[in-house]
C-alpha cells in the first residue's frame, strides 16, 4: 500500500505540482468541488458498517470503543457537525462556494472512488471493506503533504488549513483525550479478522486487491482533476 501510494499518488503529476507550488489555485478549487462528496459519503458508510458488522464488534468489545470513537470523531469534532464543517470551510478558503460543492456533477474518474467503497459496503465481505479501510492511514500522510505545500509554497496561514490539520492528527495520531488514530483502528480490526479466520472474499476480490485498488482509485481521482484542469486551460 505504501509503495502504491508513493508511486501512483505522491509521485503523480497532481501532487508533484502541488508540492512544487506549480499547481494553479484554480485547480485546487476544482479539486475541492469534486472532493466534497467523497468524505461526506464515507462517513455515512462507516455508520452503515457499524450496523452491518455489529456481531463482530460484539465478539471483540475491545475494538468497539476505538471504532465508535472514530465514528463520533467524524461527527462531533472539532464541533458538531464534525469534520464535514471543516471540509466546507476549507473549500471556501479555496474559493469554492457551498453550492458549488454540494451540487457538483462529479467527474466519473473522481466519482469512482466513492462508488468502489459503496459497492464494498453493500456487496463486499467484511475483510474486503476493512482491507480497503487500511488506506485511512495514508490520508494522514496525504494531509501532511497538502498542509506543508500550502504553507511553504502558497503562503497560506496555518489557521486557514484546518481540514489538513484535523485529518493529519486524526488519521495518524492519538488525539482528543485518547481517541485512537483512525489508521490504527483500521489496522487493528483488519488484524483481528485475520486472526479469527474471517478472510472469505468474492472471487477476484481478495484483501490485497481491495486495499491496492482503493489506492488506484485515489490516484484516478487526482489524475482526473489534473487532466480536466489542463483541458480547461488552468496551466496556460
Amino acid at each position: 500500500m505504501y509503495a502504491r501510494w508513493e508511486e501512483r499518488i505522491f509521485q503523480g503529476s497532481f501532487m508533484r505540482d502541488l508540492e512544487a507550488g506549480r499547481l494553479p489555485l484554480e485547480t485546487i478549487r476544482l479539486f475541492w468541488q469534486h472532493w466534497y462528496s467523497y468524505p461526506l459519503e464515507i462517513n455515512n458508510f462507516h455508520l452503515i458498517i457499524y450496523q452491518r458488522h455489529m456481531a463482530f464488534f460484539s465478539r471483540h468489545r475491545e475494538l468497539l470503543a476505538p471504532y465508535v470513537g472514530k465514528i463520533s470523531d467524524e461527527l462531533v469534532n472539532p464541533s458538531v457537525p464534525g469534520h464535514i464543517q471543516v471540509l466546507i470551510k476549507q473549500g471556501e478558503m479555496f474559493g469554492a462556494s457551498l453550492d458549488e460543492m454540494v451540487n457538483c456533477r462529479v467527474f466519473p474518474e473522481c466519482r469512482a472512488l466513492t462508488e468502489f467503497a459503496r459497492g464494498l459496503v453493500y456487496e463486499g465481505t467484511m475483510i474486503e471493506w476493512w482491507a480497503r479501510s487500511l488506506n485511512e492511514e495514508m490520508f494522514g500522510h496525504w494531509s501532511r503533504k497538502w498542509r506543508r505545500a500550502l504553507l511553504e509554497k502558497y503562503r497560506f496561514e496555518d489557521a486557514r488549513l484546518h481540514y489538513f490539520q484535523v485529518h493529519e492528527e486524526a488519521d495518524l495520531h492519538e488525539h482528543e483525550d485518547g481517541l485512537m488514530a483512525h489508521g490504527q483502528v483500521a489496522r487493528l480490526v483488519f488484524q483481528t479478522m485475520l486472526q479469527d479466520g474471517l478472510v472469505w472474499s468474492r472471487p477476484g476480490w481478495g484483501p490485497e486487491y481491495c486495499c491496492l485498488t482503493n489506492a488506484d482509485y485515489v490516484a484516478m481521482f487526482h489524475d482526473g482533476i489534473y487532466s480536466h484542469a489542463r483541458t480547461a486551460g488552468h496551466f496556460s
